[in-house]
């Protein structure tokens, strides 16, 4: 797991991670709302699913940025093989995906918590 976040930098992966961090703690906040009978508001509700769309539309601008540095690379050299292209790939590719994967977690906390209440 390390090593997938150090693929994908260490800025990107740790803002994504802040983001991610935030929607799961906002999820346990409405939940002890929730479940000791106090008001949950739609907007305390919605914030774990805006949290949760910006770890993804994060790793969505750093992939962009990581496809860019590749194309980047391949304008000034000529020509790369096959091999090295796909390593960049991939490595661009590893925010979008932690970033989709915290959106779902996310996602799923929200719906959870939206079938619990009346909001």
């Amino acid at each position: 797991m390390i090593d997938f976040l150090i693929h994908g930098g260490l800025a990107a992966m740790s803002l994504i991670t802040g983001f991610g961090l935030a929607a799961i703690v906002m999820a346990f906040i409405n939940a002890y709302y929730l479940f000791t009978g106090q008001a949950l508001s739609q907007k305390k509700l919605n914030s774990v699913l805006y949290l949760g769309s910006l770890a993804f539309f994060a790793g969505l601008v750093w992939n962009a940025m990581g496809m860019y540095e590749i194309l980047d690379v391949i304008q000034r050299m000529g020509s790369v093989s096959q091999t090295a292209l796909a390593a960049g790939l991939k490595a661009a590719c590893v925010s979008s995906i932690y970033g989709l994967g915290l959106f779902f977690i996310s996602y799923v906390c929200w719906f959870l918590l939206r079938l619990k209440t009346n909001v």
